[in-house]
C-alpha cells in the first residue's frame, strides 16, 4: 500500500520482499549482516484480535525466531539493536516511511557494520 499510495522510503534501505515473515530464516540476517548489511528490519502482520495472516502463524513465528538473533549478533560482535522486528497492517502504510526512517537513525547511531568491504 505504501508503493501504490507512492510514499517515499529513506534512499538508503533496500526492501527485499518475502511472502511471509515466517519463512524468514535467521541464517538469511546472520549472513546479511556477515557481508556487510548495517541493519536488518523485518515486516510482518499485526497480531492481535483482528490477526490476518495468509500464512495462520508467520509473525509469530518470526517474533519466536527474533529472539534468537541476539545471540547470533553478539557472536558476530554487533549490536543487538542492528536487527529489528515490527508488525504493521495495511492501515499503517502512511507510517512505514517514518519507521523505517526512525530505524536508519537508530542504526546511524551504531555506525557502519564493521564487515563491510570484507
Amino acid at each position: 500500500m505504501a508503493g501504490i499510495n507512492r510514499h517515499t522510503l529513506n534512499a538508503e534501505v533496500r526492501v527485499i520482499p518475502v511472502r511471509c515473515l515466517g519463512s524468514v530464516s535467521m541464517m538469511w540476517i546472520s549472513d546479511a549482516f556477515q557481508r556487510g548489511y548495517d541493519g536488518a528490519m523485518l515486516m510482518g502482520c499485526r497480531s492481535g484480535d483482528d490477526y490476518q495472516c495468509h500464512f495462520i502463524k508467520g509473525s509469530l513465528i518470526g517474533q519466536e525466531r527474533m529472539k534468537n538473533i541476539g545471540e547470533t549478533l553478539q557472536s558476530l560482535m554487533l549490536e543487538d539493536g542492528r536487527a529489528k522486528a515490527v508488525e504493521v497492517s495495511i492501515a499503517d502504510s502512511a507510517k512505514v516511511g517514518k519507521m523505517i526512517d526512525e530505524f536508519v537513525e537508530e542504526i546511524r547511531g551504531y555506525g557502519m557494520n564493521p564487515f563491510k568491504g570484507f
